[in-house]
């Protein structure tokens, strides 16, 4: 299927050689004068030469180029070409929301030529930026501007290499709902092509379905490989016996026996054809490395062909550094950023980061480009906040103001009014009264270089942030979290207007786990609310392992789950695309687009 790019299409994938004509690298800043060339003249010259850069992929000398045009001698034609090359410039740094601005406007340009090659940049950006509804709403759009049939071809052809390429879940979002029929189509399709994996029956079940639903669209030509895909897969049978490493015997022993049970409910509930399962065996692995690499062996001695685990991510770090194991291992938490882990070991888990770093995404979709960010004090608030920095600020977005708050006080005012520089506000009001030497008529005004608060919280903590942040003046800002404000319930009222992306397990009432969550939850009624991630991740620990095994996880490949839409990186990470909701009236209600794996 091809590279992932940071959870996004490679950059290849949506340049204009694969949309029309060539991204390439970012021009001068937004807001800057190019240089006066020698002659008006020269300005179709420098374009020509900017446009061929960026066909050969140089953005550096495309960049360049267009230092030498004369702004003010451009005539209408150029001055729109001047804005495309300087989009597709943004393009290529994936500089998605930069590009947007640079086009014109779609619709507005009446050169037919210039307009399909805008509507192609558009697409690009959209698709960069996860909406793969709105890119290919414009590809269906710029289809209809093509008068040979021979493109149009090429355009679906281009259409559908990116759309497949971009996560998105056509069972959710109002917003799918509401688009035109070419286009839910062309999205509809590209999940059914994802899903590979599936029982030939149930593939075929759903191309008919696809079929009748949308008669003549121009994507049914593909339905014929997505089956001959779908027949040359293999399920594995009865693959060998698999051993799950958990510290059962720990402070992590009810986390552990969480994933457990979450593993064996889909164990059972698996079974090939021919009604058989491997076998399946539980090690605990202790508290110390030596506990750790004993349970490993002993599973190795016992004939296991598939480690799952361990849990705890230093354990993680101490199996990985024993070289490359002798059996796949999925390990259910990740190493060190930075680290490299052995052939055969992949990495998987809940991390907090890849909720912060959505989180970023989600906002930056929602137009709100800078953030002030309150996190708890401690390693946890620390990775959390410097993946949502990184991500924010990768995206275009800026990090403005950071506070720590201590989690098991109460009031959290001294951080927020320090945060919000409310503090700074009554400073001067107070130096304005001395000078006056009189009180007057005061109101503290919050910092206005503010677009959205970022919270790490847990939900009684994010349940005393959000009041004291609205009372705090900060009424207007949206606020964003990662799942961990939410424990399942009906959300709190103190939660209103919050926004996080969760896993459909904890999202969806009616989606395809619902049934499965809640027979959990009726065998292990005593169970903390905490744990239902965990039983989500051990349930789809065994469906990762039945996919591993016969080899249907490919690298850039997208497939639903109960933890997300999960997706194989090169380097053997998979990683997570969640569901984004926001809390209003006592309800969650989901956002229009679902954020990619990463």
């Amino acid at each position: 299927m091809g590279r992932s790019y940071n959870g996004r299409m490679p950059l290849s994938r949506i340049s204009l050689a694969a949309l029309v004509f060539a991204v390439a690298a970012c021009a001068a800043p937004r807001g800057g004068t190019p240089a006066l060339a020698a002659s008006a003249g020269d300005n179709e010259a420098v374009l020509a030469a900017a446009e061929a850069q960026l066909a050969r992929g140089d953005a550096g000398d495309a960049r360049e180029a267009l230092s030498g045009i004369a702004a003010n001698l451009l005539d209408a034609r150029q001055r729109v070409r001047l804005q495309l090359v300087q989009a597709e410039i943004f393009l290529a740094e994936n500089k998605p929301l930069d590009a947007l601005q640079a086009l014109p406007t779609a619709g507005t340009l009446r050169d037919p030529d210039l307009a399909i090659r805008a509507e192609g940049d558009r697409a690009g950006a959209l698709f960069q930026m996860g909406d793969a509804i709105g890119a290919t709403r414009t590809m269906v759009q710029r289809e209809k501007l093509l008068t040979d049939p021979a493109q149009r071809a090429v355009n679906r052809e281009q259409l559908w290499n990116s759309l497949r390429m971009t996560e998105l879940d056509s069972a959710s979002g109002l917003r799918l709902q509401q688009a035109d029929p070419v286009t839910r189509g062309w999205v509809e399709l590209a999940v059914i092509s994802r899903s590979v994996w599936l029982d030939r029956r149930d593939l075929e079940a759903r191309r008919e379905e696809w079929r009748a639903n949308f008669k003549g669209h121009p994507g049914e030509d593909r339905l014929g490989t997505l089956t001959a895909a779908a027949a040359s897969v293999v399920p594995g049978r009865n693959a060998g016996a698999i051993a799950l490493l958990l510290p059962l015997g720990s402070s992590l022993t009810a986390s552990a026996e969480a994933v457990r049970d979450g593993f064996f409910a889909s164990f059972y509930a698996a079974r090939d054809d021919a009604g058989a399962r491997p076998a399946a065996r539980v090690y605990d692995t202790g508290t110390t490395p030596d506990t750790l690499l004993a349970a490993y062996r002993k599973a190795l001695d016992d004939g296991a062909e598939f480690i799952v685990g361990p849990l705890r991510r230093e354990d993680v770090a101490v199996l990985a550094s024993q070289g490359q194991p002798a059996v796949p291992v999925l390990a259910l938490n990740y190493l060190d950023p930075g680290t490299t882990a052995p052939f055969n070991f992949f990495q998987w888990g809940l991390a907090p980061e890849d909720e912060a770093r959505q989180a970023a995404e989600r906002a930056i979709m929602d137009r709100q480009y800078r953030a002030v960010a309150l996190v708890p004090e401690g390693d946890w608030g620390a990775r959390v906040l410097a993946a949502f920095r990184e991500r924010l600020n990768g995206l275009g977005g800026a990090l403005v103001g950071e506070r720590t708050y201590v989690a098991t006080e109460r009031d959290h005012s001294d951080a927020i009014r320090n945060l919000l520089s409310l503090d700074a506000s009554e400073s001067r009001h107070h130096a304005l009264t001395n000078v006056l030497g009189k009180k007057t008529e005061f109101q503290p005004r919050r910092r206005e270089d503010v677009d959205l608060v970022f919270i790490a919280a847990r939900p009684e903590a994010a349940r005393l942030i959000g009041p004291q942040l609205r009372f705090h003046r900060t009424g207007d800002l949206p606020i964003y979290a990662t799942s961990l404000v939410y424990e399942g319930d009906a959300p709190a009222a103190d939660l209103q207007g919050l926004r996080f992306c969760d896993m459909s397990w904890m999202l969806s009432t009616d989606g395809p786990h619902a049934a499965t969550r809640a027979q959990l939850q009726a065998l292990f009624p005593t169970r903390p609310k905490e744990h239902a991630r965990l039983l989500a991740l051990g349930h789809d620990a065994y469906t990762l392992v039945r996919l591993i095994e016969s080899g249907q996880l490919a690298p850039g490949s997208f497939f639903p789950a109960a933890t997300g839409t999960l997706s194989l990186r090169e380097d053997r990470v998979i990683s997570r695309g969640l569901t984004c909701a926001e809390v209003r009236n006592g309800t969650l209600k989901p956002l229009d687009v679902n954020l990619p794996p990463r």
